[in-house]
């Protein structure tokens, strides 16, 4: 591959990575409100008494699945940065890269030391190249894992619902929270699926 195909593809991929960092920032902000939400349901569960103790329950793994997803997002986070550093310096070695290989075809006989430069140049590209798909397989991977868990709380906010139904006279305002549960749930995925989608096609 040409160094200017190199370029533009190393420029395409520090432009996914940092759409990436965005799209965990608002996944971050949405698991916060879920973790807040849950908050206020355990109190209001515990408010209602034995009617609503279900909703007690999976007002709390709610509250837990925001926290292990905000984890998961910190981590992805993390990744992502490091994916931008690292891309950032293969952009660096490939202009010195051309420079050097500029200056060796002026020459007629490159000498040795020169050749030298050229083949640990090559080989220090070709590092930081198998450490950023690598951080790639590891971001694809927590990816999957955020995906899952919000599949998960799809399943638990529906729960939610059902257990509302038990409410009595708290059934309308414990309909109306896990209602909010559940769009909040259906919210992340398409970010969750955006963000995979964006990061197999690099």
């Amino acid at each position: 591959m040409s160094t200017r195909a190199i370029q533009k593809n190393s420029t395409s991929e520090l432009a996914g990575f940092v759409r990436l960092n965005e799209g965990i920032k608002g996944v971050v902000l949405i698991a916060f409100q879920i973790n807040i939400m849950a908050l206020n349901a355990i109190l209001l569960a515990h408010r209602a008494g034995e009617v609503a103790l279900g909703f007690g329950v999976i007002s709390k793994e709610l509250r837990s699945l925001s926290v292990e997803l905000t984890g998961l997002m910190q981590e992805l986070s993390k990744d992502a940065y490091l994916a931008v550093n690292l891309i950032s310096d293969l952009l660096r070695q490939e202009r010195r890269y051309r420079l050097l290989k500029k200056a060796t075809d002026l020459v007629d006989n490159p000498s040795p030391a020169l050749r030298d430069v050229m083949t640990r140049r090559e080989a220090e590209f070709e590092q930081v190249s198998l450490r950023v798909r690598d951080v790639r397989l590891r971001l694809l991977d927590r990816l999957e894992d955020a995906r899952k868990l919000c599949q998960f709380g799809t399943a638990i906010s529906r729960s939610a619902k059902i257990e509302a139904a038990y409410g009595r006279e708290y059934g309308r305002a414990l309909a109306e929270v896990s209602q909010e549960f559940d769009q909040k749930i259906q919210n992340i995925l398409p970010s969750i699926e955006a963000l995979c989608t964006g990061m197999q096609r690099r």
